[in-house]
């Protein structure tokens, strides 16, 4: 009989095998092509400089932790006035924090998604997304990716009065291109929807504060529900779900990450409350940003890359073990990357994931591309 470290052992072996085995290392000397920070916020000395001032200045009792779940006793005025001024910030009535993009997406989705209802979800939803969709009661119609006659033959299906949810994000975290919102504003109107927008890849870059695709393409007020990640453009960690009050008061008393989950420490809150303070600010951080991603894809010339005009660039190189002898070859050479492999990816899809930021280089950025294009 084998014991249960054996049976662990094996799976290991399993996936190591097929070249599909994660770990853990430290990629902090090399130049950064991989991570979400898009802004370069989290290595921003002056911001951390504010937050630490800010905090000290709040004169708090529990300066250390929260004590408990909000619902028991890690309410406080400190996150009740954050919440006030992130609604505010992204024009939403009302938001909710959450610990982690994570969390809130699963505490969203497995939440108001019911039975009797039917979800259609985009092909390339990030995991999160997933994992709340398999928590649901309700019926999920999965629509090829961004193809809009796919999402209206489908909708088509179910009768009118049917309870419909339209599940997307603006900007996808592996191929990087965005959805089309106003075509699926259009469709949700039609056909009895609402729409679910996970703006983790859009918060604190898109807007003309950094408060989202949403509203800078004015129609923040035709989604039901946003969901903004802290732990990308914002350099920080969290998540808070954006909506209407009556959308808040149920994710309280329905969403289990956010009822079962110790509440973020005083210093984290406000640590967040000065970075969203700090956002409107950012103006030459979002510039450059642009700039850097206009100045990639212009000297982008191999046909392995793909066609997205966001932060995030994908290089094809197809077969988990190839892909991956090339990141390693890459990080060797001094760049941060990553390799994406099946099933993270669809089999024969994978790729070497760029992020861009605005501290990256422009010299880093031509000798990135020419050793990546070398020998492709």
């Amino acid at each position: 009989m084998k014991s249960h470290e054996q049976i662990l052992g094996e799976q290991l072996t399993e996936r190591r095998q097929n070249g599909l085995i994660r770990s853990l290392n430290v990629m902090d000397k090399l130049a950064d092509f991989c991570s979400n920070d898009y802004l370069g916020l989290a290595k921003n000395q002056s911001l951390a400089d504010k937050i630490d001032a800010d905090f000290k200045a709040l004169n708090l009792t529990s300066i250390n932790g929260s004590t408990g779940s909000r619902l028991i006793s890690g309410q406080s005025i400190q996150v009740e006035q954050f919440e006030k001024k992130c609604a505010d910030f992204h024009q939403a009535e009302a938001s909710l924090l959450f610990s982690s993009g994570y969390d809130a997406n699963v505490g969203l989705i497995s939440s108001i998604a019911q039975k009797d209802q039917v979800v259609f979800c985009d092909q390339l939803l990030h995991a999160s997304l997933i994992d709340g969709l398999r928590l649901s009661k309700a019926e999920r119609m999965i629509f090829a990716h961004n193809d809009l006659v796919d999402l209206e033959n489908l909708l088509r299906e179910y009768p009118f009065e049917t309870p419909k949810w339209i599940i997307v994000e603006s900007v996808y975290s592996m191929d990087g291109d965005m959805a089309p919102l106003r075509e699926l504003v259009y469709l949700k109107n039609k056909y009895n929807a609402e729409i679910i927008l996970d703006e983790a890849h859009a918060g604190g870059i898109y807007g003309p504060n950094g408060n989202g695709l949403a509203v800078e393409m004015g129609i923040e007020k035709e989604i039901f529900a946003r969901v903004i990640t802290f732990g990308k453009a914002w350099g920080n960690a969290g998540a808070v779900v954006l909506g209407s009050q009556t959308l808040i008061d149920f994710l309280i008393n329905f969403a289990r990450p956010f009822i079962y989950s110790t509440a973020p420490s005083p210093h984290h809150i406000s640590s967040l409350s000065t970075t969203l303070a700090s956002l409107e600010t950012q103006f030459d951080l979002r510039k450059k940003l642009k700039e850097n991603i206009e100045f990639f894809v212009q000297h982008s010339k191999s046909n392995h890359w793909g066609p997205s005009k966001t932060a995030i660039q994908t290089f094809f190189i197809s077969g988990n073990q190839i892909v991956k002898k090339k990141a390693s070859e890459l990080q060797k050479a001094g760049f941060a990357v990553k390799a994406i492999v099946y099933p993270t990816v669809p089999k024969g899809e994978e790729r070497i994931r760029i992020t861009l930021n605005s501290l990256t280089k422009k010299e880093a950025i031509l000798a990135l591309i020419k050793t990546m294009e070398t020998h492709a």
